[in-house]
Formats: C-alpha cells, structure tokens, sequence
C-alpha cells in the first residue's frame, strides 16, 4: 500500500481541516500508511488513529484578508522562522520519502505557504522516485481571481502536479465553474464526490434535542448569526421555544460566557457539537453559514436548514453553494446583507415547510479518495516505469 504525506494548514477558518481529516481516515482505512502534516493550532476532537502527525511550529493569521503570519500567540511569524520551519519539513519528507504528496487547498489557496512549499514541491520532483502529487480541494472555489494569480496556479499544477481531485458531485457543479483556468488541466481533474461524515447511529443525547439548531462551526467569524439568533427566537410563529445555539471552539471563553448569560428562557448556548450530522437527525430546522462541512452535514442527515453564506473578506464560496442549496429546495437562503432578528425567523419559518433533503449526490467522498489513490497511483508507476 501506498506511503503518503499529506500537508494540512489551516490559517483562519477550521472547516477544511475537518475535510482534510476524514480524506486522511478514509485513506487509512483503505490501508494506506498515512503522515499527516499539521501546521496549524491544535483542534481539539479531532481524530488521528491510525495516522502519523506531524507537528510544524503552529502558524495562523490575523483576520480573512490572510495579509501576515502569526504564531499561535499573536506575535510574528518572521523569516527567520519560516526558514527553520522550511527546513523542519524538508527534513521529514527527507524522512518518509513518500509514494504519494498530497497539499491540502495549494495550489489555489494557502499562497501564504509558498515559503515551504515550493521548496517541498521541488525536492519531491527532484528524488530519485518522484512521487505522485496531488491537490486536494473542495468543489466550489474562491471567483474572480485575479488573472496573476491564475496564472501562476496553473504554472504550478504544469509544472508539478499529477492529479487535481475536487471533493464534490459534478453534477452539483463542476470545477470550471468557480475555479479560473481550469479548463487548462482538466485532464488531471478528478471528482470524488464530497466528503461528507458517516450518520452515527447512536442515540442522540436528550441534551441535544431541539426544534432549531443554530451553528457557526468553529465560531471564528459567526457571532453575528449567534447573537441574532438569542432575540430571533421570538420572533419565530412556529418555534418560539426549544433552540439551540452553539457558539463554536473558536470564541474567546468571555464572548461564549455572554452568549450564556444572554440566552432567553427556552435556549440554550452550548460550546460546541462534536457530531453535528448525527444531532441533526431529529432537528426540525438547521441555521448556519454555508461552509463545505455543515452542508454535507445537512445533506448527510436529510434536514432542512436556513443558510447564511458568510461573505466576508470578498469571499464568494459559500454564497455559490447557499444559492445552489436553495435551488434545489433543501434549504433557504438568507440575504447575507438582510441578516436581523425577524428575517432570520421569517426564514426559519419558511424553511421548516421544506420537504427532508431527497438530493440524491455522491457524498462519500473520503472513501471515494482512497481507492481513486490507489487506482491513480497504479496507473502513474506504471507510466514511471
């Protein structure tokens, strides 16, 4: 089986990291030897067995514009500390000399990381057996790239990656459509369908169970949507009562803390749900942003659900994908720039007359990832040799 390393970095948000991690599972459960590569904080929950982890000198930004690197308390990340941490990673790549090098967003995201990156892309082309080289992104990317950075994308996908798989359903909507030339190496392009989490079935806490359940994944940039939702409530005709609201690992103990303190009678603010697809099952309507992560929840579970893209930082992901959810009637869209107390329940409102989610899309796509490795990977020794 196949030895791979996998280069996983998050800077600000937390949903792709929970991507990458079930594309890692899935691999090891096929039998791959998986080096997991992290270069960010530590996410609490998170599940490695079977994996090998390697820690980098944890590094972050500041806020969504992604303008400079920071180490985990704030201070700078400088040069300097990008050469050793270069070095730290050439060093165990030197170490695994992996069959298969898998970059987690690069070459369309994480530009922040071309320090280390392109001298691991230029090591890994320059061993003695080069191994195959994979991007792995999500189906719907950032528009409107400008035309450099385009360019210089797709340079890289030429000059050093073997396969593009895009974890998404092609009959969604296909990679042209959000990601600036790829059309150029649509030959390397691979669907695995997206990467959506096993329905638990465990019994769901009673503790969990709610007519409204309001998320934010890691919190990071959703507390607009969590202290909207505590006056919201009131406002809803057919849920006035029985909310939940989860204010995310990323909120400072103090925000979380008010949030608490905040709540009405009939709510209740809780950190974080580990398992979201699972406690989504018995929910009468779901309230989130429109990250990759939840929506697969909500497609996993069959819910219905009140989508409120997150557009910050002229991010236009989430917006695509809550537009396309709304289409096809598994959920409604809320105007990111009408979010307030009684448009949000007006939506809640709306949504719980959906019909459950009968989208029939391919979402095991980390198990999908895995044996498309493998037939990849036979496929690219056998035009090695």
């Amino acid at each position: 089986m196949p030895v791979i390393l996998f280069y996983v970095q998050h800077l600000w948000g937390v949903g792709h990291v929970y991507r990458a991690t079930r594309i890692a599972y899935g691999l090891v459960n096929s039998g791959c030897q998986v080096h997991l590569v992290w270069g960010g904080t530590e996410i609490p929950g998170l599940d490695f067995t079977g994996m090998t982890v390697h820690h980098l000198k944890p590094v972050r930004t500041s806020d969504a514009s992604f303008s400079k690197l920071l180490h985990a308390d704030g201070s700078i990340f400088s040069d300097e500390d990008k050469q050793t941490r270069c070095i730290e990673l050439l060093k165990i790549y030197e170490d695994i000399n992996p069959d298969i090098l898998m970059t987690e967003a690069f070459p369309f995201g994480r530009r922040q990381m071309r320090f280390e990156l392109l001298p691991l892309l230029e090591k890994a082309k320059q061993s003695d057996k080069p191994p195959m080289i994979v991007a792995s992104i999500r189906d719907i990317m950032q528009e409107d790239r400008k035309e450099k950075r385009v360019q210089e994308s797709n340079e890289l996908v030429a000059n050093y990656f073997d396969r593009v798989f895009v974890h998404g359903d092609e009959n969604l909507i296909r990679i042209e459509e959000t990601l600036q030339g790829a059309e150029n190496f649509s030959g390397k392009i691979r669907y695995t369908g997206l990467v959506t989490p096993e329905i638990s079935q465990s019994e769901i806490t009673s503790d969990l169970h709610c007519d409204v359940l309001v998320t934010v994944g890691g919190g990071a940039f959703g507390q607009k949507l969590t202290r909207t939702a505590l006056i919201a409530m009131q406002h809803s005709k057919k849920f006035p009562s029985n909310w939940i609201v989860s204010a995310g690992t990323e909120v400072s103990e103090s925000d979380y803390n008010l949030l608490k303190e905040q709540c009405p009678p009939g709510m209740k603010v809780v950190r974080f749900i580990p398992d979201l697809a699972n406690a989504m099952r018995n929910i009468r309507v779901s309230v989130s942003h429109a990250g990759y992560n939840t929506v697969g929840d909500i497609l996993r579970s069959g819910c219905v659900a009140v989508l409120y893209p997150y557009t910050g930082g002229r991010e236009t992901e989430q917006l695509r994908r809550a537009e396309i959810m709304d289409q096809q009637n598994v959920a409604v869209m809320l105007d990111p720039d009408l979010l307030s107390p009684l448009s949000l329940a007006t939506a809640i409102d709306k949504a719980a007359n959906l019909l459950k989610s009968k989208v029939s899309l391919k979402l095991d796509g980390a198990n999908k990832t895995a044996s498309l490795i493998k037939e990849e990977f036979s496929d690219f020794r056998r035009a090695s040799c």
